[in-house]
């Protein structure tokens, strides 16, 4: 009579093969995961834009804004025209914990976002300016109608968190 020999073991060859190719996965979707939310704060960040200058549109009386250089901000608060934003003390900040200003500038009104990496800079400064009538001014340069090319946005946008974008509108 044969006896059967019984396995010995946890797992098989065929079983640490699947594990090995989960671990792989998981760590690749680890390494990945910070440029995929890098990406959605850029387009968060890209709605919350439109969304400021369509509501503040809405603060436009016969003159205009205001006297130029009132902030907006307050007005927006209270009209329930700010995006989903941090707003504390009366600021606005963006993704990066930047600064976003709203100004009157008599018959126009500038929104400004401050503290922006080198990505975000170059993807807000070339997709907010397509189909919409502002201007758009990087990090304190002359402002320019229009849609910003992509080299013009990468030039001017500098390494680090300190590039601002400014966005007139009428």
């Amino acid at each position: 009579m044969k006896t059967r020999a019984s396995q010995y073991g946890f797992i098989d060859l065929s079983m640490i093969f699947v594990l090995i190719c989960i671990a792989v996965g998981v760590g690749y979707a680890m390494y990945n995961g910070g440029s995929l939310l890098g990406s959605s704060d850029v387009n968060n960040e890209q709605s919350n834009i439109g969304m400021l200058i369509a509501n503040t549109h809405k603060l436009k009386g016969s003159s205009g804004y205001g006297a130029s250089g009132t902030n907006l901000v307050p007005q927006l608060a209270a009209a329930k025209g700010l995006p989903n934003m941090t707003y504390s003390g009366g600021t606005l900040y963006n993704s990066w914990s930047g600064s976003v200003s709203v100004v009157s500038a008599g018959m126009s009104f500038v929104i400004t976002q401050n503290g922006l990496p080198q990505d975000a800079c170059v993807s807000l400064a070339t997709k907010i300016g397509r189909g919409q009538k502002v201007s758009t001014s990087l990090n304190g340069g002359t402002s320019s109608s229009g849609e910003i090319d992509s080299a013009t946005a990468a030039a001017s946008c500098t390494d680090g968190n300190t590039n601002s974008v400014a966005w007139t509108s009428n």
